[in-house]
This record gives C-alpha cells, structure tokens and sequence, in this order.
C-alpha cells in the first residue's frame, strides 16, 4: 500500500471519529501544484517527507472547525484556521504513529503553518506529486492537500 493510500485511509477513519460519521470521500485527483486558497499546512520531516494543507469556502472551514472542535461559532474568525490546523496536527500525528508502526518509517510534524497572506508551497524536489482529497460533508466540501 503507497503511503498516499495510508494517508487518505487514516483520513477517513478519522474524520469519522473526530468530525462528522457521515463523510463521503470524493476521488483523489493529482494536481500540478498546491492550490492558492490552501494556506493552512504543516510539513512531516525525517524518513518520509510530505507537506499536507487543508482548505475550503470560509463557512464550510468554519461548520467544520465547530464540529471538530464542539465549540459554537457564529461566523468565520482567527480560531477557525487554528482549529482547522488542529485537526491536521492531530491526523498527521496519528498518521505517523501508525507508518512507524506498520513500516518503522520514522518521521516527525513540524508546527503548522497559518498565513492568509501566504499559500502554503511543496518543496523543491523530484519527483513530486500534488494529490487533492475532497472530503463531502452535509455542510459542503474540505479539501485536503499531500504533497510528496
């Protein structure tokens, strides 16, 4: 199993477990580059390499963010990017936990990067592969980005 199957597999258990039961995960699809409205990421270092980044409509990030976090929000804010990094802090690190343990491939997270300003970008190395997974949720679609 490629480590872009592993990914999306952890992904899917657990954006049941921690956000919503009812998801429907839509094709995979590779893209050229990152897309500019991604600028939550975080970047795994050591054995694998990966950067991953989550995006979506503001007031789908912020549905999602409320049912991750159960907490109430009213409108998009400043938290709702932190909660949605949360999230991808909490996946990646499980998603490393269990690549240790099922390939001893020994990787760590560095914090995550949040600036609207700025798109997050994948290094510079060949060969490099851009995958977008769009993840359907009854309040709309979450994008999320591996690129290895």
């Amino acid at each position: 199993m490629t480590k872009q199957s592993l990914y999306v597999a952890e992904l899917v258990f657990n954006l049941n477990r921690f956000v919503d039961e009812r998801i429907r995960s839509r094709p995979t699809t590779i893209l050229d580059r990152i897309p500019d409205q991604c600028f939550i990421g975080q970047t795994i270092t050591g054995d694998y390499q990966a950067i991953t980044g989550i995006y979506a409509e503001k007031d789908v990030l912020t549905t999602f963010a409320v049912k991750y976090s159960k907490i109430e929000l009213e409108k998009y804010d400043s938290i709702v990017p932190e909660l949605a990094a949360d999230f991808m802090n909490l996946h990646n690190g499980l998603f490393l936990v269990n690549l240790s343990d099922s390939e001893h491939i020994e990787s760590s997270l560095l914090p995550p990067m949040m600036d609207p300003d700025k798109n997050i970008s994948a290094p510079d190395h060949d060969p490099q592969t851009v995958y977008q997974m769009p993840v359907e949720f009854d309040f709309g679609v979450v994008n999320f980005i591996l690129a290895e």
